[in-house]
């Protein structure tokens, strides 16, 4: 029933030995802010998409152009010496797919990438943050095999020792660690009521530390964050004061 996923490349492009980073959405929206973060950052291009009838039947428009919910793109050439990849690939929606499709959905992600050459992938993670203040929020890391937990070692990150991953980064998780497949799940702490763009900035800063020959700066990101939650703090304070009982609002108005 669910084994119509296929991926549509619209250009050929040597992604052999790219990192691809999945951005599907999480808590916060963390996944899609860093995912469109990426995308725009570095220019990158948009070189497929992945299809199914089972998908949310929507068209995403960028500068006018229809596009489809789960899009695919490619950076230019990295210099490999001191980096993960020689290339980045990006695999995003702005829809999480339905349950029924996350496993086959998963498994034709896994094997395209093989197909394509690509070794490494690093899967983006909101998690609730559980009412902690912005200064207590943590980000932590899993990944599938001892190969890719290399990649972790020497960084500013807590490993996640117990807990549960949902979604597409869960199966990729657990299916590159039977397959032998380097998979890397990075997480932050978020705020499930709004995008949380600090969140994401957090996980900007620790893929900056993979990609040593691309400067990836999170203060957009912080500012964008900062100016959502000024604009939340107003809309609270203006729904406050409308929602004032009636006499107090007399009282202010009459003297």
């Amino acid at each position: 029933m669910y084994d119509d996923i296929e991926i549509v490349e619209r250009k050929d492009v040597n992604v052999k030995d790219a990192l691809l980073i999945e951005g599907f959405p999480s808590v916060g929206m963390v996944s899609s802010i860093v995912a469109n973060y990426l995308i725009k950052t570095l220019n990158m291009e948009y070189i497929g998409s992945v299809r199914s009838r089972h998908f949310q039947p929507t068209a995403i428009i960028s500068d006018g152009v229809p596009m489809p919910p789960v899009r695919i793109y490619a950076g230019q050439p990295i210099e490999k010496k001191g980096c993960i990849c020689e290339r980045l690939v990006v695999v995003t929606s702005e829809f999480p797919p339905p349950a029924e499709l996350i496993q086959p959905l998963a498994d034709k992600i896994l094997a395209w990438s093989k197909e394509k050459g690509i070794k490494t992938m690093i899967s983006i993670e909101g998690i609730v943050n559980a009412g902690k203040s912005h200064e207590e929020h943590t980000t932590y890391a899993i990944a599938s095999t001892p190969a890719a937990r290399k990649h972790l070692e020497n960084r500013n990150i807590e490993p996640l020792k117990n807990g549960i991953i949902t979604g597409i980064s869960g199966v990729l998780l657990h299916e590159a660690e039977r397959k032998g497949r380097d998979v890397i799940c990075l997480l932050s702490d978020a705020n499930p009521q709004l995008p949380d763009a600090r969140a994401a900035a957090r996980l900007i800063e620790i893929l900056d530390g993979f990609l040593p020959k691309i400067k990836l700066d999170p203060q957009p990101l912080i500012r964008e964050a900062e100016r959502l939650e000024s604009q939340v703090k107003e809309a609270i304070t203006q729904a406050g004061t409308m929602n004032a009982p009636a006499g107090r609002e007399q009282q202010v108005m009459y003297g």
